[in-house]
């Protein structure tokens, strides 16, 4: 038994974890009390999420880009996607290398600590000058060092929760993370109320009566940019919590020269292992698929709401937080329901339910003046609850895949080719969704664009449906304790 500890204890050091042997650097316990601080950070970077990119920047940029540079709505559009574009394919670049280092030096921690201390100051330096290029430049710093602190955290659930309750931990995560969508919505409603009204940021508005677009000034929403210091310093102090929290640390005896020359080395013979395993390849190219969709409707759901359903700002707050309902409750029940019956079935069913929720989005609220049809907007309620049951589950099933497809001693690095998938398709979808904008508006209107542009995103959650069903399942052998590479996981492959 002594010679195998410390068998163990010389893989851990040098990185050379056989699979037999790789779950020896988890955590072998799970700590409550320690989990509820680890959580707090899960609500900071979801609220910035809600806040920074979907309720302020967006909505900010295309004012600045309209009265201040004198751009078309269509052409703000396609310059912000642009924007959170190349945000997106800096983290797909370097997210496997930073992963590897993360890896390499064995603690994840600090590195959630850096990038997210670089994120909130960014965020809050946006408010100091109204300016598109500034305010888009110190975004995309911001929404980088947000993705790559995500990779970080991730990275961290096996090395501060024991096998049997990690799905159990991400579930309640998930449903705790989403006050801070909570507090995002609250913070505009209530610094609106204090400093600025923005009931007019409606893009349907916009192109439809030109005389009404024209009434209005940059003054008129120039004080959006207080959400970005006040979002700035509401993330700082959800996030205090976080410092707390301990985690099993790893850490190889080697400087950071060596760690970083290792780490370039690690990430090739980990993209050939990625290669060579079909499960990895197939969850990559779902993941791809499912959260390309998954992400632009998250990022215009806001100003689609407004833009294509018709709803005021104020009933857009009630649909996001009937959303937030969805999402509170189904993210409990994913980690139940995935605890039994493993990520491959729970991401099916979180797919289908994606597909439903865009396609009620779609048709609520749906106009056809010229033979008078007019579909009813209400069942936008029950689309946002239904994106709110995908939005609950699909990060928390993005980790337990990972965390079942990859060697433990390799978490972030696979979490960074994650976000390679991940990001490339977040660079993708705001590019094609703008550009279906642009394509549809000119000859049906920014109305019904919207309407075309969400019927794309419904094909590529079928797609990413459909390959999942083509993953072998290594779930039972996961909470047995076995860890990748399974052995004779695939039928074939038996010798």
């Amino acid at each position: 038994m002594a010679d195998h500890i410390e068998a163990a204890e010389k893989a851990e050091l040098t990185g050379d974890i056989e699979s037999d042997d790789s779950a020896s650097i988890e955590a072998k316990t799970t700590g409550w009390s320690n989990a509820f601080l680890w959580y707090f950070y899960d609500a900071a970077d979801t609220y910035f999420s809600q806040l920074i990119i979907s309720l302020a920047y967006t909505p900010f940029a295309l004012v600045l880009g309209i009265y201040q540079l004198g751009w078309s709505y269509e052409k703000s559009f396609i310059i912000v996607s642009i924007f959170m574009a190349v945000s997106n394919l800096l983290i797909a670049v370097m997210g496997p290398i930073m992963g590897s280092i993360s890896d390499k030096v064995g603690k994840r921690k600090g590195a959630v600590i850096i990038v997210a201390s670089i994120m909130i100051a960014t965020s809050a330096v946006i408010t100091a000058w109204v300016n598109f290029w500034w305010a888009s430049v110190m975004f995309m710093i911001a929404n980088f060092c947000y993705q790559a602190g995500r990779m970080f955290y991730d990275a961290q659930i096996p090395f501060i929760a024991q096998t049997e309750s990690r799905t159990i931990l991400q579930a309640v995560g998930g449903s705790l993370s989403f006050f801070g969508s909570v507090f995002a919505v609250v913070t505009t409603m209530i610094v609106g109320s204090f400093i600025g009204d923005w009931e007019h940021i409606d893009s349907a508005v916009w192109e439809a009566d030109p005389d009404y677009y024209d009434s209005f000034t940059l003054a008129d929403f120039e004080n959006i940019k207080w959400l970005f210091v006040i979002g700035a310093a509401v993330i700082l102090l959800m996030a205090i919590p976080y410092l707390f929290h301990k985690e099993v640390e790893n850490p190889q005896e080697s400087t950071m020269k060596e760690n970083f020359k290792e780490s370039i080395k690690d990430f090739r013979v980990t993209l050939k292992e990625i290669v060579k395993d079909r499960n990895s390849i197939i969850f990559f190219l779902s993941w791809f698929f499912i959260t390309d969709a998954a992400n632009t409707a998250i990022m215009y759901m806001a100003i689609v709401i407004q833009g294509a359903v018709g709803y005021t700002p104020e009933v857009t707050n009630y649909v996001i937080f009937a959303g937030i309902g969805g999402s509170f409750v189904f993210a409990l029940l994913t980690g139940f329901f995935m605890s039994k019956f493993g990520p491959k079935l729970t991401f099916i069913i979180n797919g289908i339910s994606w597909a439903i929720a865009i396609l009620i989005v779609m048709v609520s609220g749906w106009t056809f003046p010229n033979v008078g049809v007019e579909f009813i907007k209400w069942p936008m309620f029950i689309g946002a609850f239904f994106i709110g049951i995908g939005f609950g589950g699909i990060w928390i099933i993005g980790r337990q895949f990972i965390m079942e497809l990859a060697p433990p001693h390799k978490m972030a690095q696979y979490g960074g080719f994650q976000k390679i998938a991940g990001r490339v398709s977040a660079i993708a979808s705001p590019l094609i969704f703008s550009g279906l904008i642009y394509a549809f508006a000119g000859p049906f209107g920014v109305h019904h664009a919207y309407r075309f542009a969400l019927g794309g995103l419904i094909l590529f959650f079928i797609i990413g449906v459909i390959l999942l069903f083509f993953i072998t399942d290594p779930h039972e052998k996961y909470l047995v304790g076995e860890r990748a590479p399974y052995k004779n996981l695939y039928p074939e492959k038996k010798k």
